[in-house]
């Protein structure tokens, strides 16, 4: 899994506008505000840099369409329909994954607190991440709020539902430790022990998590890199890994715990 991240504050478009396709362009030219407009740039020129980072087809050559669920998929060059992208920003931060998992994607958000945040978190969280949110306080509270928010966003982007999946059926337990515990309701219809989860704090203003469904026996290994553009291209500031073990390591240690 290669998770590509950029701050955006302080960085030029101009550079990348060009390597954007014409209706990528007009997209951006759509939003009101100057703020959006730079994020979707910047965004949309992160997937095309990182794709020709793995893959040899210069930035501006790939097309994108969307598959029967509406999902983001490559149309060409048809060669590497396969590989699969998931794309999110926020304000400040960008991200984007590629995989060859059929069902992964990553979800961004800004944390910051507004009121409006309780009332979100009574209709679209569980009863359990409702009392564990109760406990907490300020910037505490707000934090999980978001790592909830983008772990759910994760599920439902990765099954290519959005809206569609109803968000409280699907409740986390969290921890310190970055360990992660997922309950699914019947009527979500999925097996929550087949995915994988992952969340991260680019600095402590964002919250981001990944949620890929494992069609794979082997380990998962996440490569996280934060990149900065330099013109039309990326260059690499950091580059960190996390090791999520096989499906036979999973089910040996459950039994060892379960022993």
């Amino acid at each position: 899994m290669h998770l590509w991240t950029a701050l955006t504050h302080d960085q030029r478009i101009s550079d990348l506008q060009a390597i954007l396709s014409m209706d990528e362009q007009k997209r951006a030219r759509r939003f009101r505000r100057a703020s959006d407009s730079r994020q979707f740039v910047f965004a949309h020129a992160l997937v095309r840099l990182a794709l020709s980072h793995h893959l040899a087809v210069p930035a501006s050559d790939w097309h994108f369409d969307r598959d029967s669920k509406g999902k983001p998929v490559i149309a060409a060059p048809e060669m590497f329909s396969a590989v699969e992208f998931s794309l999110s920003h926020t304000n400040g931060l960008v991200a984007c994954l590629i995989t060859l998992s059929a069902e992964a994607a990553v979800d961004v958000e800004k944390v910051k607190y507004t009121h409006d945040l309780a009332l979100v978190a009574h209709q679209i969280f569980s009863p359990t991440e409702q009392r564990t949110l109760s406990v907490l306080s300020a910037k505490d509270w707000t934090e999980r709020f978001f790592d909830y928010w983008t772990l759910k966003e994760a599920v439902a982007k990765a099954r290519g539902l959005g809206l569609a999946l109803p968000l409280s059926d699907i409740s986390f337990e969290l921890d310190a430790g970055n360990w992660i515990r997922a309950d699914f309701a019947c009527a979500a219809d999925d097996d929550p022990s087949v995915w994988i989860f992952w969340r991260n704090h680019p600095q402590s203003q964002h919250a981001m998590s990944l949620a890929v469904k494992r069609d794979f026996d082997d380990e998962c290994e996440i490569i996280q890199r934060l990149v900065k553009f330099d013109g039309a291209r990326i260059i690499a500031v950091t580059q960190s890994r996390h090791i999520e073990p096989g499906k036979r390591a999973t089910s040996q240690l459950r039994r060892r715990v379960t022993a």
